[in-house]
Formats: structure tokens, C-alpha cells, sequence
């Protein structure tokens, strides 16, 4: 299944490794492809895994239109940009709020200086960055052929807003598109958080946000290994740490990252 729980297991896999390896010479975040000695961090496998997935599904192509939702500065869409027709990143950008506090990728220093975010040259004629609400994108019906967002919709203002960020993001791709999100999974079900998910949750305002798409092979629930659960990165104390940065602990909730792809139908 592509559909998972953060699987440390990937980094096992030889050829998802030769992914990782070359997203790396896109990103400015070295950390966090570190691999040595459990050096496993949460955004990387997202960003891997994501771009992991999107191959699987055929959507990568040379004529191909994507559309990236909170998506910051990520590598994924300079990597893009060297492989597909047209990359569309929308953020808050310059919004000097949002760049404070929860979006500090989205300085509007990535618009004017985009080279000085990836660390090799880069097709920057195919790239668009764009300032775009996730509940209200402003795009007509089926414009683009696969879109992502990860570890951003949990941000639109809770569960409601999410799901129709959902909505929004099926509804921009074609017919047979594929829409990859990865949020914040909960560890506990009696967990309570205005904006991460129970896995009760993440059935219902993500992945069954509307029954125009479905997942493409089902859903691995899986949680990572005992030692990345009992080994879990605190918040605000040791937010930095490399080792182990999958299973984050605020002193009320755990949690860790989680996507999905979905088809639309």
C-alpha cells in the first residue's frame, strides 16, 4: 500500500532510497535526510514518499500540470519542475503572520530569490508561486493532473476546514488524478486536538472528505516500531533533535505524520 503511517521501513527499500537520495541535492534542509544511526526525520520521508507515490501512479510525466497546496519552499517542487510541464506552489506567502509562526517556509523571499532554496540549478520557467486559500482554491474544475499538500491542511483552521481543502484539491484535478496529502496522525484515540487527527478522524475529514475520489490501494494503519514510539521528539524543549524525528510529544498529545493518495473518480 502507498497509503501508510510513516513506515521507517522505506529506508530499507533501494529504490525508494535512490529517491531520497536525489531529493536531497534539491534541498537546502539537509537534516533531515540524515539516515545514519536512526537518524530518520518526518519531513524527509514525507517529501520522498510523496514523490515516491506520484511515480507509482503515473502522474509524472513531461506534459503534466501540478498544483502543490502549503507547500513552501519544499524540494518537491523543484524536483518537479526538472521532470513535469508546469508546477504550481501556492502558500501564504509574504503573509507576515503566517511566516512567524506555523509558516515559516513561506517567506516571500522564495518568490523573489528561488534559486537560493535549492542548492543546484533548476528549470525555474516551470515553476509558479502563487498566494491560493486551501479551502477556496482559486482554480477552475480539473485543471491540473495530480496536486499535494503535506503536513499543511492541518493548519486551515480545524477539521471542518480541512475536509474541504479536501474537497477543493479533488475537485482542481482531472478525472483519474491523483491527490497526495500527509497530516498529523494522532498516536491514541482518546487523544483531543483542534487540528490533528484520531485515526476516527483521518477516515472521516480526509480520506472520506467526499466520495469523488477513493484510495487508490487501501490504508496501511501501521504505526512505526517501539523504538521511535517510546523514543518521542518533545515539544518545545528539543524540537531540533535529528535522531529519531518521527513520533513528536507536546506533554498532552503524540503524534506523527500520515498520508494518503487518492483517485479522483
Amino acid at each position: 500500500m502507498l497509503s501508510e503511517v510513516i513506515n521507517p521501513a522505506r529506508y530499507d527499500d533501494q529504490e525508494w532510497m535512490r529517491l531520497h537520495e536525489e531529493l536531497e541535492t534539491y534541498s537546502v534542509d539537509k537534516h533531515v535526510f540524515f539516515t545514519e544511526a536512526g537518524h530518520i526525520y518526518r519531513k524527509g520521508w514525507e517529501w520522498t514518499h510523496c514523490l515516491y507515490g506520484l511515480g507509482k501512479s503515473g502522474v509524472i510525466a513531461g506534459n503534466a500540470k501540478a498544483l502543490g497546496v502549503g507547500a513552501g519552499r519544499e524540494p518537491v517542487i523543484f524536483w518537479l519542475a526538472d521532470r513535469i510541464g508546469e508546477v504550481v506552489a501556492t502558500d501564504l506567502y509574504g503573509n507576515e503572520e503566517w511566516s512567524a509562526a506555523g509558516g515559516k517556509e513561506a517567506s516571500s523571499e522564495v518568490i523573489t530569490d528561488t534559486q537560493k532554496f535549492c542548492p543546484r540549478p533548476i528549470n525555474l520557467t516551470n515553476i509558479k508561486f502563487e498566494n491560493a486559500n486551501g479551502t477556496a482554491l482559486p482554480y477552475a474544475d480539473d485543471s491540473f493532473d495530480f496536486c499535494w499538500s503535506l503536513s499543511s491542511i492541518e493548519h486551515f483552521g480545524g477539521h471542518e476546514n480541512s475536509a474541504q481543502a479536501m474537497r477543493e484539491m479533488v475537485r482542481v484535478v482531472r478525472p483519474g488524478g491523483i491527490v497526495c496529502v500527509a497530516t498529523e496522525l494522532m498516536l491514541l484515540d482518546e487523544h483531543v486536538h483542534p487540528e490533528f487527527f484520531t485515526q476516527r478522524q483521518f477516515q472521516k475529514y480526509i480520506i472520506d472528505a467526499t466520495t469523488d475520489a477513493t484510495l487508490i490501494d487501501g490504508m496501511n494503519w501501521a504505526l512505526p516500531p517501539l523504538e521511535y514510539l517510546i523514543d518521542s521528539v518533545p515539544i518545545n524543549q528539543n524540537v531540533d533533535r535529528r535522531r529519531r524525528h518521527v513520533v513528536l510529544n507536546d506533554g498532552n498529545v503524540q503524534w506523527t505524520s500520515a498520508m494518503v493518495f487518492l483517485k479522483k473518480r
